[in-house]
């Protein structure tokens, strides 16, 4: 199997205790490629590795992982999200876990694809139910036309890893191809604390479900898309989870 190459990216960091943060490049194609920024979460239990959100890292990166551990599971939690998980099982043999009613599909045709017809089957359906291989956590599914998860971890004053539908684009990055900043501004991503614009268009989610988020006690979030917010995420995210 092919898998997709590795892009740009920076240094694997500790951003809380036990809790590592990469940024690099997202790319969608079309006649000229639009680029921007994307983010993967990493969990260290004693030298076992979760991943969430995966992204593909470089010869250089992947020494850096290795330097950590060994990456045993990877997570899927963003329903448009998942394009480099094939390559970590391949690399490591990881156990691949998924929310419940995702499909691994090409592109944005998620919502019209079912989940047993996609092109990879993950090891674990995921439910509100499903013990995490990550330290006291639980997964938090938003439903929708495609289902999206987000993982609440009840420590570091709570703490959520995010897939599109909390964003914190203040401004565009270095991972921002020209054209890419000026349609991701168009529309309407390029916002500090946001709720994912073409998320809440694509995903169509229960608003409720967001809303509830606000029930939670965190201080720290961790997306896919934009900068860590690390201390007081919660009144930072309030007035755009408002909004809804």
């Amino acid at each position: 199997m092919r898998f997709p190459p590795a892009l740009p990216h920076g240094p694997v960091e500790e951003v809380l205790d036990g809790v590592f943060f990469v940024t690099g490049t997202a790319a969608m194609g079309g006649p000229v490629a639009i680029r921007f920024s994307r983010n993967m979460t990493i969990f260290r239990r004693g030298r076992s590795l979760t991943i969430v959100n995966s992204m593909r890292l470089n010869d250089v990166g992947l020494e850096e992982l290795d330097r950590l551990g060994k990456v045993d599971h990877v997570v899927r939690i963003a329903g448009f999200h998942g394009l480099d998980d094939a390559f970590y099982r391949d690399r490591y043999g990881a156990k691949l876990w998924a929310v419940e009613g995702q499909a691994y599909a090409k592109g944005f045709t998620n919502a019209n694809v079912r989940p047993e017809d996609g092109y990879l089957q993950p090891d674990v359906w995921m439910t509100p139910d499903t013990e995490l291989p990550i330290d006291d956590a639980r997964l938090i599914v938003l439903r929708g036309l495609v289902p999206e998860g987000m993982i609440y971890v009840d420590r570091h004053d709570g703490l959520l890893v995010s897939g599109d539908c909390l964003q914190n684009y203040g401004v565009t990055d270095r991972y921002f191809s020209t054209l890419g900043a000026l349609v991701m501004r168009f529309m309407g991503f390029i916002k500090p604390h946001n709720v994912g614009p073409g998320w809440l268009k694509g995903a169509k989610p229960n608003k409720g479900d967001v809303r509830a988020l606000l029930d939670l006690e965190f201080d720290h979030v961790l997306p896919v898309h934009g900068v860590r917010v690390i201390g007081g995420a919660k009144e930072k995210y309030r007035p755009a989870i408002e909004r809804l």
